[in-house]
């Protein structure tokens, strides 16, 4: 079974189960979700950045061409209505949905498309440049018809039109000093969002809470069935469970609760616990690292703390079970593009010794080879827990590591602004093809300061952006395979991050929640069809 049967084949299972809870009933209309995550987002646009946060609370807010049925990810109309594409794949014409409004009741044309595609997504977008970077011109011959002319076939192109991977964006949301003085992600509007979905933004209070509220005037007719979503700012896991539990919170999405908790609520008959609805995203966690200065430049050193970590020991107690030792940066769950021939990473504290020896590097006084900053993710007390582990083991080689801890906006500005770091935990997702998810991380026109989880490491290799670019222009097949086979096995050897597990995400809501699981990326989806059961 091929990854998309694989996938196709999981949703059909997740449909039923769905099917199943729901019954026979109608949606019922009014009432709010309330969900839990942390941290809190630091925007409410992906543009801003991607992530996980600001993806799932943006996505209500803001739409994109196409909308995506099932864990195969296959297109259906959005805000465009229909599409149509030429017989050599060069040019995508999509016709728009009449009558549709921002927020702000102004009406949504085909020059907003082109200005969210030109001007922002690919300019600002950590995967702007892979979806659009082939696009030629962008034409509007009226307001309602947008027509893509590309350089050369681009075989995912309409994986592209995701709300949180190219969210329409309104023009007159910007200012000209935004554009002009290149100030999009610090633009007003990533803060007071002007969307065409089917919630609007109601009220923000940092540290405590977002409310969005209906949108009236939603092109869909009797949709959404919610009257507001809300997310609880809860920075505390265990409190976040406990909230989940009685009750005072919906959902809690995409790991928002510690493993533990997890594991035991699973037992607790008002919930649903569920690793569905994120088939499409393939998460990859890695330690990503600073190349720019030794001693993390020596691929021996890299070589050292990889072979310092036990990953089969990370997924066992810190994620209690929650995922599986990567094997390179390709998912296995995806088939297709994985190479099947990698070996597990070694465990050999011993080697990793021996390398740092041969690198210039023996213990001096203390027992100290050198010292490194961490930082880590700052999602959770398990990414916590991950670096407090991945600090002792380091330490037993002869690496003196200190933790640094700070918030997200103070995260992302220290990896991807100010390139002020040595290593720090981290997680991108694969999605379904490897020029859109894994692409960005390695290629050396992603070394951007800004551009969150693209390539903050300075990794560099022309071969690599070779093979990407050749990868990116042909259909799947035995070239395209041999391509990412020999992708993967140098990444394995430069280790440009060092590649730690893959995990999966589990999504605890309250059984009267219904309609959440829709697709691969549900969690990212618009929830225009979820409902409350009373």
């Amino acid at each position: 079974m091929d990854f998309r049967n694989a996938m196709l084949a999981a949703m059909a299972g997740a449909a039923m189960i769905a099917a199943s809870a729901a019954g026979a009933q109608q949606p019922q209309t009014g009432g709010t979700l309330t969900y839990t995550f942390h941290p809190e987002p630091t925007a409410l646009s992906t543009i801003s950045t991607t992530a996980v946060p600001v993806a799932i609370i943006s996505t209500k807010l803001y739409e994109s061409l196409l909308e995506y049925e099932g864990a195969g990810m296959t297109p259906k109309p959005g805000l465009a209505e229909s599409w149509s594409i030429s017989p050599d794949n060069l040019v995508y014409t999509f016709k728009l949905r009449s009558g549709v409004k921002w927020h702000d009741g102004k009406p949504f044309t085909s020059d907003d498309v082109k200005f969210s595609v030109q001007e922002i997504a690919l300019n600002y977008h950590s995967r702007g440049r892979t979806y659009f970077g082939a696009v030629d011109s962008i034409e509007t011959p009226d307001a309602t018809t947008v027509v893509f002319k590309l350089k050369q076939p681009v075989p995912f192109f309409l994986r592209a039109f995701q709300a949180s991977e190219t969210p329409m964006m309104p023009r007159h949301g910007f200012t000209e000093q935004d554009i002009a003085e290149k100030r999009v992600r610090q633009a007003r509007i990533m803060q007071e969002p002007i969307g065409t979905g089917p919630f609007k933004m109601k009220e923000w209070r940092r540290g405590s809470h977002i409310i969005l509220e209906r949108n009236p005037d939603y092109w869909k007719p009797g949709k959404p069935y919610l009257d507001q979503v809300a997310l609880r700012v809860l920075p505390d896991g265990v409190a976040r469970a406990l909230a989940v539990e009685k009750g005072e919170v919906d959902l809690a999405p995409q790991s928002a609760l510690p493993p533990s908790e997890i594991q035991r609520l699973r037992t607790v008959p008002s919930l649903v616990v569920s690793d569905d609805g994120s088939e499409g995203l393939g998460p990859m966690m890695w330690l990503e690292v600073n190349l720019r200065e030794k001693p993390l430049s020596d691929v021996r050193v890299r070589q050292a703390i990889s072979m310092a970590i036990d990953r089969k020991r990370l997924v066992d107690v810190i994620w209690f079970g929650a995922g599986k030792p990567a094997r390179g940066p390709v998912v296995s769950g995806n088939p297709a593009h994985f190479d099947a021939s990698l070996p597990e990473f070694e465990y050999n504290p011993q080697r990793a010794q021996q390398l740092l020896d041969e690198a210039g590097y023996p213990r001096r006084q203390g027992g100290v080879r050198f010292r490194l900053t961490q930082n880590f993710l700052p999602y959770g007390e398990e990414w916590v827990r991950q670096g407090e582990y991945i600090r002792q083991e380091l330490g037993r080689i002869g690496i003196q590591v200190e933790t640094q801890s700070v918030d997200m906006a103070g995260w992302l500005r220290r990896i991807y602004t100010d390139w002020d770091y040595d290593f720090t935990s981290n997680f991108t997702h694969n999605y379904s093809d490897p020029t859109i998810g894994v692409q960005r991380a390695f290629i050396s026109t992603s070394i951007q300061k800004g551009a969150s989880f693209s390539n903050s490491m300075n990794y560099s290799n022309p071969r690599v952006d070779e093979l990407f670019r050749r990868a990116a222009a042909i259909p799947d097949g035995p070239e395209r395979k041999a391509i990412w086979n020999e992708v993967q096995q140098i990444l394995r050897a430069d280790l440009p991050v060092i590649f730690l597990i893959e995990i999966g995400f589990t999504h605890v809501w309250n059984r009267r929640v219904q309609g959440l699981i829709v697709n691969g990326i549900s969690m990212y989806s618009n929830w225009d069809s979820v409902w409350l059961q009373r």
